[in-house]
């Protein structure tokens, strides 16, 4: 299963955003995801993948517009939390 795949399912089960709406080119906006959001989907999203997200909320938005820039970031982050 591909991050997008995974990242899909968990932003349809935990986030109640429709299938039909996440596609690789959905943009932030389009799914309603705003800053507060972002950063629930990054704690999920490192407890799903086993990863750490960047900390800093500029560097995401500045890396993600839409749902694919997304699951790439997740793909580059190496595996198994750094604790801290």
């Amino acid at each position: 299963m591909s991050a997008l795949e995974r990242l899909s399912g968990l932003l349809e089960r935990d986030f109640a955003i429709p299938a039909a709406s996440l596609t690789d080119a959905a943009t932030l906006e389009s799914l309603e995801i705003d800053s507060l959001r972002l950063i629930e989907i990054a704690f999920a999203v490192e407890d799903e993948f086993g990863v750490t997200m960047p900390q800093d909320q500029g560097e995401i938005r500045a890396r993600v517009k839409t749902l694919g820039d997304l699951a790439r970031l997740i793909e580059e982050l190496p595996a198994g939390k750094a604790g801290g």
